[in-house]
């Protein structure tokens, strides 16, 4: 099968990163400027014409002049699958007809280590292809099928998550450097304790909940209770959810944009 990318991002080579040593699959992309990368580079009408699956890796502001580029353009027997942002399947479906088998996606840049949390939502559930394109995802990490008025959700929690995640990281981080180590050893240092906490929750979270958990590494006026009653007495995991609601309502205003 061929897959074609329409722009050839950070996602894009994510995408690719992940695919590309499955067999029995070829690659091509278009971009508006010609990239030092080892996939050909290929004309819009000509991309259209190699590809089985098009892949539509623009920005969401970009995304409209590629549709009316592709409107015109013969796309009979081929899958489109859109990771972008905010945009619904009926918003692709007016520009390219409802025909148009359409796979609508939210994966995050873990795809290229085989390690994404990737949703995943159609209008056209039996077709062969489409249902092609589901099996090799699963190959790229976990795969959901949710309803597609939950994508502004996903793409907050799944989508933006490891922006956010890091951006915890970091405040740690910065406290490791206070130490005066090197900087790799800090890291290394960051990514012990990241991984043993992920370890511990993996181990335990059949039998035990998250909060559960927390206690298990709480002792009563120890240092862990200090840092637990700051983070709830000035309301941090609130923030957190803020942080989320921002990014979920973005993602709806996006959706909302012509």
């Amino acid at each position: 099968m061929n897959y074609g990318f329409i722009g050839f991002g950070n996602l894009a080579t994510a995408i690719y990163q992940g695919f590309k040593n499955e067999e029995n699959l070829c690659f091509a992309y278009f971009d508006q400027i010609q990239k030092n990368v080892e996939l050909p580079f290929l004309q819009l009408e000509e991309l259209t014409d190699f590809a089985d699956v098009i892949f539509l890796t623009v920005k969401p502001q970009d995304v409209v002049g590629v549709l009316e580029q592709l409107r015109p353009l013969r796309r009979e027997g081929k899958i489109i699958v859109s990771p972008v942002a905010g945009k619904s399947i009926a918003f692709i479906e007016n520009y390219l007809g409802k025909d148009q088998p359409i796979v609508r996606i939210m994966p995050n840049l873990a795809i290229a280590y085989k390690k994404s949390v990737t949703a995943f939502a159609t209008h056209h559930p039996n077709n062969e292809k489409v249902n092609e394109i589901y099996r090799v995802l699963t190959k790229l990490g976990k795969v959901v099928k949710i309803d597609e008025n939950d994508f502004d959700l996903f793409t907050s929690v799944f989508g933006s998550g490891p922006a956010f995640i890091l951006a915890f990281f970091n405040v740690f981080r910065n406290k490791i450097r206070e130490f005066n180590l090197p900087e790799s050893e800090i890291d290394e240092l960051l990514l012990q304790l990241t991984e043993r906490t992920l370890s511990y929750f993996s181990e335990n979270c059949s039998r035990c909940s998250i909060e559960e958990l927390i206690r298990n590494v709480t002792s009563k006026g120890g240092t862990t209770e200090a840092g637990l009653n700051y983070f709830y007495e000035h309301q941090m995991d609130r923030l957190i959810e803020g942080m989320l609601e921002a990014a979920k309502n973005r993602s709806i205003e996006m959706s909302k944009m012509s």
